[in-house]
């Protein structure tokens, strides 16, 4: 199920930024410990999937 909370992130596809709900969200901790997000987008223009950082604050 897609988040509905939306987010400003940049398009690599279209080089653009655009405001995008992620579909998925994965919580990940890196080799110090830290908690990331990293959310996945569906370009609205050429409907290709990317990745993008979530703030910390995100919640779906």
């Amino acid at each position: 199920m897609p988040c509905s909370l939306q987010v400003k992130v940049k398009d690599p596809t279209s080089h653009l930024e655009v405001t995008l709900a992620p579909e998925k969200v994965y919580v990940i901790r890196n080799h110090m410990g830290k908690v990331i997000k990293i959310g996945l987008f569906k370009s609205p223009k050429t409907g290709q999937m990317f990745r993008a950082l979530l703030p910390e604050s995100y919640t779906c």
